[in-house]
């Protein structure tokens, strides 16, 4: 698990917005496409199949929204 300020969870999101699997495809042992994406903690790295990719890309998009209408609930 993972935890972010506001923030810094923006600043992930905007590092990460225009990344295209297809520009960092490795090769898993079995040949399986994956990208391994570096984190803002030193030591983790996480790694996504393709569909793993597109999914986690939509639940921070998903966040981002979930963020969004909590600022404007809460202020």
């Amino acid at each position: 698990m993972m935890t972010f300020s506001f923030e810094q969870f923006n600043a992930f999101i905007a590092a990460t917005n225009q990344l295209e699997f297809d520009d960092y495809i490795e090769y898993h042992p079995d040949g399986t496409e994956v990208v391994i994406l570096a984190s803002p903690f030193p030591d983790i790295s996480l790694a996504f199949t393709r569909i793993e990719w597109q999914e986690f890309f939509a639940a921070l998009h998903q966040a981002a929204y979930m963020q969004q209408i909590y600022r404007m609930v809460h202020n």
